[in-house]
């Protein structure tokens, strides 16, 4: 019997969330049992159930009317995601073509016009083989935020008590399910889309597994996610075509603070044993004693920034980064350990003034979504007058460009450049006291298995010494393993196209630890490596005093798929005591000291960071997402899909839909700034990093290479002012 606080009229608006982001991953895990050679997978269908079918045919940007072949895709994901009835696809395709596209088109104009979704689903239902079921599907398609698919699981999940029942599938008991979406859509702010998303993932997946909010389990102990307690019977679960799982069960972790008890992972795919094999052929002697000397190290570390604290994390004052001897001791720690603040970067009456501009652009513009929906703080904000300031500002980009040179490249003819920053439009975080919707537990962003898979990182060998077992020579910051790496291989939820050398964001308010504020792990170079090769190793004893010596660790001689933290689709890398027991994340986690406004913290892609759970402060804790990005083409390419969205008034690229359905954008805006509030807050140097403007490949570089980039950036962002052509011998 399912949990009676997973029931539509109990669910909260977090645990609902956390279930809607497992519908990926689990669809991922699922996809090989419903598919045969030649034919599409389930992914591919669900993506375009959710997305390509959305962005044609919503009603706010329709596209082209749905077509014959559009239904006939619809109705294999339906038959693939749920229950199948051979004989469905064939009555379909019976359908006359010119038909099937007046009676759709009839259909959803009449709904638009009066939301009558029976008298819709009547006038489709003229079609053969086309009943209340999949009729509302193909309406669904037109109106994803109103009108809920009746999907076998949805029916059974807000109509029977979660519990499997028999249905007719008739007008009846649609208008029943419509009802009661409704009521949810009201109660908690999401899209009748979402919550059939949730409904999958409870009845497929089962809910009777470990409920946790925020990281947190609701049972007497902490639960950290990707781990199973093992004396608990695993739930069943079916494999994709490449055998990937779904988001497993959590681990119990000890009261008492210690070294959490050890529990087996739920394993990933017989691939992922296969590469992790290949990773370290030949190399496992070298792996093994590299590891020995790796947990030998994070002790001594782990003790030393326990000892230490916040003091280890270094900060520098935006009027000393020409002072030789300051920015050298600054850029060695920064090196070590992964991130740092640089203070004073603008006045602070002019990052309040931002603030106070980005709070008068929500006046005008009320209807604004954001994190929580309810209540939002995480605003889907890209072009406020704060923001836009923000990015062009003459100051930033030459911290950005001072920060960004602590990179260099091994490769000479790497295409990339720390000297010409370009923007990456991010949101913007207005955080209250008490709020525990925006925290979270430690994670590295950018990917997650894409860490160990030969397409992933791997292209560009980024990590290559680690499983070589020399993870000393290990070097973070050579920006010519990053290249060409793919961070995304599965279209997981979070992920960024642009290369950030280091992700960050400007303080709008003065906020000292506690206040809803960054806490991260400072020993870059170890917590990488022991992350990597986590994997390979387990324990001889699962507990016991002495669990964490070296002694008792041994490398995997046959290796398994488990990998730690990491799961198909995720988007983020996370971290946990239990699953990562050396790094000791109770102590190694540090709160950044108290910022004010205008101070920028940045902090390396592959620093584990967290956002503190509570804001336990008294004032609100704001902030303008501000990585640092160079220049290079991939950057370049991104730049000029988000220039034509900054002009058009749409969502940044990376940010242009929610749970597959586009995002409203800013087109309609009051006050939104256009190309001269770029050009008054930053001159020719804002307008470059926006892409508006193109870059003198003769003034402004320094290198044969670098000048060549510039050539090419233009001809991406300006192809019909410059020519594009690709120099031969460069790396991409």
């Amino acid at each position: 019997m399912m949990d009676h606080r997973l029931l539509p009229n109990n669910i909260s608006l977090e645990r609902f969330r956390q279930f809607l982001d497992r519908y990926g991953p689990f669809i991922q895990s699922i996809s090989s049992s419903k598919t045969k050679p030649g034919q599409k997978t389930l992914p591919e269908l669900d993506r375009f159930r959710y997305h390509d079918a959305v962005s044609q045919f919503h009603s706010e940007g329709t596209k082209r009317p749905m077509k014959l072949d559009d239904v006939k895709t619809l109705v294999d994901w339906k038959l693939r995601h749920g229950k199948f009835r051979p004989t469905l696809m064939k009555l379909v395709s019976e359908n006359d073509e010119a038909l099937v596209e007046d009676i759709i088109q009839e259909a959803v104009k009449g709904y638009r016009a009066n939301s009558d979704a029976p008298k819709a689903l009547n006038i489709i239902a003229k079609l053969r083989g086309i009943g209340p079921a999949t009729g509302s599907l193909l309406l669904s398609v037109h109106e994803p935020k109103d009108v809920i698919f009746f999907s076998d699981e949805a029916f059974y999940w807000l109509c029977c008590n979660g519990q499997k029942s028999s249905i007719k599938y008739n007008a009846k008991e649609y208008e029943e399910l419509s009802t009661a979406a409704k009521a949810l859509v009201e109660r908690l702010g999401v899209d009748a889309v979402d919550i059939e998303k949730v409904a999958y993932v409870l009845m497929k997946e089962g809910p009777s597994e470990t409920i946790s909010v925020n990281g947190k389990s609701d049972a007497t102990s902490n639960v950290e996610p990707a781990q199973v307690d093992s004396s608990k019977k695993p739930t069943k679960r079916k494999s994709n075509a490449s055998g990937d799982n779904t988001l497993p069960t959590p681990l119990r972790r000890s009261k008492r603070g210690k070294a959490a008890a050890y529990s087996d992972p739920i394993p990933l795919s017989e691939r992922f044993t296969k590469i992790k094999r290949n990773l370290i052929a030949g190399n496992e002697k070298a792996v093994s004693d590299s590891w020995y000397r790796l947990l030998s190290q994070l002790r001594k570390e782990a003790d030393r920034i326990a000892a230490s604290g916040s003091d280890l994390i270094p900060a520098i004052d935006y009027f000393d980064i020409h002072d030789i001897n300051k920015v050298a001791a600054f850029r060695d720690v920064l090196k070590k350990r992964g991130i740092a603040i640089i203070r004073r970067v603008v006045p602070p009456n002019v990052a309040l003034s931002w603030k106070e501009e980005s709070q008068e652009y929500l006046r005008h513009n009320p209807h604004t979504r954001g994190i929580p929906q309810r209540d939002p703080q995480l605003y889907e904000l890209f072009w406020s007058p704060g923001q836009v300031r923000a990015r062009a500002d003459s100051r930033l980009l030459e911290v950005q460009r001072f920060v960004m040179n602590i990179w260099h490249s091994d490769a000479e003819d790497a295409l990339v450049s720390s000297n010409h920053p370009v923007a990456y439009a991010d949101r913007i975080r207005m955080r209250k006291p008490g709020d525990t919707a925006l925290g979270s537990g430690p994670h590295i962003d950018n990917g997650s298995v894409e860490r160990w898979e030969p397409d992933g990182y791997g292209r560009a060998g980024t990590y290559a010494k680690i499983f070589q077992g020399q993870w000393e020579e290990y070097d973070p910051w050579d920006s010519s393993t990053r290249l060409c790496v793919t961070t995304d291989l599965y279209n997981g939820v979070g992920s960024c196209s642009m290369f950030r050398m280091f992700q960050g964001w400007i303080s709008l308010s003065s906020i000292p630890p506690g206040s809803g504020s960054l806490h991260a792990c400072p020993m870059l170079q170890l917590t990488t490596a022991y992350l990597l090769l986590r994997p390979f190793f387990s324990p001889r004893s699962k507990s016991g005093p002495n669990f964490l010596h070296e002694d008792n660790w041994n490398l995997h001689v046959a290796q398994n798929s488990v990998i730690q933290g990491a799961v198909p689709g995720n988007g983020i890398q996370e971290l946990s005591q239990a699953m990562h027991p050396h790094l000791r994340l109770d102590k190694t986690m540090m709160p950044i000291p108290r910022v004010e406004p205008g101070d920028y913290v940045m902090w390396h892609p592959d620093t584990v960071h967290a956002a503190e759970r509570i804001h336990t402060g008294t004032a609100d804790s704001s902030v303008i997402y501000v990585p640092a990005c160079p220049l290079t083409q991939t950057n370049a390419l991104y730049l000029a899909r988000q220039r034509k969205a900054f002009l058009l008034g749409h969502p940044a690229p990376d940010f242009a839909e929610s749970g597959g359905s586009p995002r409203p954008g800013e087109r309609d805006y009051m006050g939104r700034p256009g190309v001269q509030d770029v050009n008054d807050a930053g001159g020719e140097e804002g307008l470059r990093s926006m892409g508006l403007l193109p870059w003198d490949d003769k003034k402004e570089t320094t290198s044969a290479v670098e000048r060549e980039l510039l050539r090419q950036a233009n001809g991406i962002l300006f192809p019909d002012r410059f020519d594009s052509f690709m120099g031969r011998g460069l790396k991409r």
